[in-house]
């Protein structure tokens, strides 16, 4: 059973039109990365599949059940999401963020229980926050906010996670760690789909890639089907030579020089 599925998804807002007849399936432990130029729609995509500002039509299921069935709280239990924007001026320390991802399993105003704080220290741990917890998170650095912000929506346990460019802000070391994440969560069942502008970092830890091109699917399969010159230089509009490195299971991509 697919963790994800959608059929002839078309969305936008109001009267213009952004993505139309997208098709998808993501099995649980996939990862599937999200590429194409900035506007193309990656964002509208992923907020679709939440029903998040969007005007869209066509079929979206999530773990069998169809997203029309889902309560909210179901869905927040199912799915999690890290915008690409968000709230910099929240006063609330990074350890009540990442606690902030345990509200579906709450009731009422209850406190956290022991629990959700076991849950909250460990995201922290794996995102590398740990030390940050009793910091305020508009102080942080835009990368270190991005960093808990996955923490609080690994924080909901999720079967499947929405990643909406989340190695923005990072430098190379935690882009890298990220990944190396991302990887580590995928074993566990989880299913992510992440829009994401790292092409030759992300070939060697996506499972399919899905390239957007004008609102359409221009090309979906493995890295090594779609990670191509002629798909890349096309959907980019830059002269891009592609070569994958075996030694590091990498893409090397660089722009093509005339003389």
């Amino acid at each position: 059973m697919p963790a994800l599925s959608i059929s002839n998804l078309s969305a936008g807002y109001g009267s213009i039109r952004i993505l139309s007849d997208i098709n998808l399936s993501i099995a649980p432990g996939e990862i599937c990365g999200l590429i194409g130029p900035n506007g193309v729609g990656k964002s509208t995509l992923l907020r679709s599949i939440l029903q998040i500002a969007v005007d869209s039509s066509g079929e979206i299921s999530i773990c069998g059940s169809r997203l029309s069935s889902l309560s909210n709280n179901q869905k927040a239990r199912m799915v999690s999401y890290l915008p690409q924007n968000f709230n910099p001026q929240s006063r609330l320390t990074v350890a009540e963020t990442v606690l902030l991802g345990r509200h579906p399993y709450r009731s009422g105003w209850a406190l956290d229980s022991a629990e959700d704080l076991e849950t909250a220290e460990r995201c922290m741990l794996e995102t590398d926050t740990w030390d940050l917890r009793d910091r305020i998170f508009s102080n942080l650095s835009g990368g270190e906010k991005r960093l808990v912000l996955l923490a609080s929506a690994l924080a909901q346990e999720p079967e499947l996670l929405l990643l909406d460019e989340p190695g923005s802000s990072l430098d190379f070391r935690h882009q890298l760690n990220m990944w190396l994440l991302l990887k580590k969560l995928s074993s566990r069942g989880i299913a992510i789909l992440v829009s994401t502008h790292e092409v030759a970092i992300s070939g060697r830890y996506l499972d399919s890639v899905l390239v957007l091109s004008d609102g359409r699917s221009r090309a979906f399969g493995s890295p090594a089907d779609v990670f191509t010159t002629e798909i890349l230089s096309e959907v980019f509009n830059v002269n891009l030579l592609v070569s994958h490195d075996r030694a590091t299971r990498s893409w090397v991509i660089v722009p093509e020089v005339k003389q």
